[in-house]
């Protein structure tokens, strides 16, 4: 009976570890692959690919806990892998259970979305290590995105690495990578004092929070500059229409009350809390392109997101974890 409660007690603390709120960041980038692969999914491969590219993500959440303890320490004391709640083993031995298990799934889909299966728990590994370069932390966060568009398209169509030709995708995943460069920023403001003891140089340790909150709103501006694109390229010209506009209008106002919030209070407390609509506005901004295709699909999706990003995230009531 002992043993078993705990193994609860590991297992609930390796989810709190995983972080579900952030689930969403790359299963909605999955999803946008699903929409736009231009064939029927059956509701099972749907189910399968989601749980790869909603739990994957989680397990990544695990590793980056295990490769930045030394911050963790400062940034959040009272997370798992930092209190022990989560012994060392237990954390390795599950992430390597789950990411065996997605790795099989992804094989039964496509052999050939292996490689991006793979790329993106390399790229996870090396993102620790590139905040050491201001910026390039956040240019390999966005990279971590975008391959779970092109793994959602490539489980459906069965294609192998040739779908990166397709220019609908290509300019998806411009937009998911735009948007993470601008997560990552906000991401950083809770994460300074823990960065700057442990050396990274993140733009916030560089120029300080009080200095780098002047870009706040021109940072969270910056990923709607690739609807230009999609407005002025023949590839989607003709689908841009009233839903998604309103959508991708409401999901600016999001994100500019984001830049707002760390604006008026960039460090402690607070700007932990204010991240809940940071990860909704990055959430949202991948929904919005489902309306390009199905619009009523897009706004039930919206909305639904909405309130689960901020219920899962206010679950984790301790900012300090």
């Amino acid at each position: 009976m002992k043993k078993y409660k705990h193994g609860v007690k590991i297992s609930f603390a390796y989810l709190k570890s995983m972080r579900p709120y952030l689930f969403f960041v790359s299963g909605m980038a999955g999803c946008l692959g699903l929409v736009f692969s231009g064939r029927p999914v059956s509701f099972g491969r749907a189910a399968a690919v989601l749980s790869v590219v909603f739990l994957g993500w989680g397990v990544n959440q695990v590793i980056n806990d295990l490769l930045g303890l030394p911050e963790d320490k400062i940034n959040a004391p009272h997370r798992p892998l930092v209190t022990g709640a989560l012994p060392r083993r237990p954390a390795i031995l599950l992430s390597m259970f789950l990411f065996i298990l997605g790795g099989i799934v992804t094989f039964y889909l496509n052999p050939s979305a292996l490689v991006l299966y793979l790329f993106v728990f390399i790229l996870n590994i090396a993102y620790e290590f590139s905040k050491k370069i201001p910026w390039l932390g956040n240019i390999v966060f966005s990279l971590l995105l975008a391959p779970c568009l092109y793994y959602g398209a490539m489980c459906v169509n069965k294609e192998g690495l040739g779908i990166f030709a397709d220019k609908k995708l290509f300019l998806l995943a411009t937009a998911i990578i735009m948007i993470n460069i601008m997560a990552a920023f906000f991401t950083y403001y809770k994460d300074y004092r823990g960065d700057k003891a442990a050396g990274k140089k993140t733009v916030i340790v560089q120029l300080g929070p009080g200095k780098a909150k002047y870009l706040n709103h021109l940072v969270s501006a910056f990923p709607f500059s690739v609807l230009l694109f999609l407005f002025y390229s023949p590839v989607w010209k003709d689908d841009i229409n009233p839903y998604f506009l309103i959508l991708m209008l409401l999901t600016f106002i999001i994100l500019q009350y984001t830049a707002f919030l760390f604006f008026k209070r960039p460090a402690g407390k607070d700007a932990y809390y204010s991240l809940k609509w940071n990860f909704r506005g990055v959430v949202l901004f991948k929904t919005s392109f489902i309306a390009l295709v199905n619009p009523l699909m897009a706004g039930v999706l919206y909305l639904v997101n909405f309130i689960l990003v901020g219920f899962l995230f206010d679950l984790h009531q301790d900012y300090l974890a």
